[in-house]
């Protein structure tokens, strides 16, 4: 199944095999693999071969490991498109079933945030936690952080049961226009996150800082989101 002749690292092609035959549904979701000694005889490689391979395929969330009894197949990663397309629309066209958790709303003041809303450090900060989830399984913590000045007290109550913030701000005529998200990977250390989220200490996470504007220009949110790395891939398109 190997070919020797190319310049093509023989554990990359075993990688790629497997995740062949894991899309084409030869490996299904849970089943557990072949072992490591057993994937040696099969590639005809060394044992090192084989577990690089492996420990690849974990990395990049293909599979999983339990310790003492072998690597299974992960389930398929949610693949994020970059867009200002809500997460509830994001999802019902990708075929998920999706709902919103929100968490109570709370005032607060912080000048960190107050100057990245770009509002006196004296101006109340609306803290908005939300929990998504996909299929009932809990995939991503968003934090949103509005000027207090934006939203009314029953407004917040309607963004309660709506789940939806940006649906009420659209009714006020706040429409998002532009984003400027900034990713990078960080180990849920906080037991409320990892809790909530229903995963292990120091599990890693997507953790993304975004702020997000009207067509004026004018930043009206300010949010930080955990998104679950089992769970989530991210796709950017590049053009010239």
């Amino acid at each position: 199944m190997l070919n020797k002749n190319v310049p093509i690292p023989l554990y990359y092609q075993i990688k790629e095999d497997i995740i062949r035959r894991i899309e084409n549904e030869e490996y299904k979701t849970g089943e557990k693999l072949p072992s490591e000694n057993e994937m040696q005889k099969i590639y005809n490689v060394s044992l090192i071969t084989t577990r690089k391979a492996l420990m690849e395929l974990v990395n990049d969330g293909y599979i999983y490991r339990i310790q003492g009894k072998g690597s299974y197949v992960a389930e398929p990663k949610i693949n994020r498109q970059l867009s200002l397309m809500s997460f509830t629309e994001e999802m019902k066209q990708k075929g998920y079933i999706c709902a919103t958790k929100v968490l109570d709303y709370l005032y607060i003041n912080d000048q960190n945030i107050a100057n990245k809303l770009g509002v006196s450090p004296e101006e109340e900060i609306i803290k908005i936690p939300r929990l998504r989830l996909v299929e009932n399984e809990p995939i991503a913590l968003q934090i949103s952080y509005l000027p207090g000045s934006l939203l009314s007290t029953e407004e917040l109550n309607q963004v309660r049961k709506s789940k939806s913030l940006y649906q009420v701000l659209e009714g006020k005529g706040i429409i998002a226009h532009k984003a400027l998200e900034k990713y990078s990977i960080k180990l849920l250390h906080d037991h409320k996150i990892y809790s909530l989220l229903n995963v292990p200490k120091n599990s890693p996470s997507f953790y993304v800082k975004r702020l997000t504007y009207t067509e004026n220009k004018e930043i009206f949110e300010y949010a930080v989101s955990f998104l679950r790395w089992d769970k989530y891939s991210i796709e950017v398109e590049v053009s010239k």
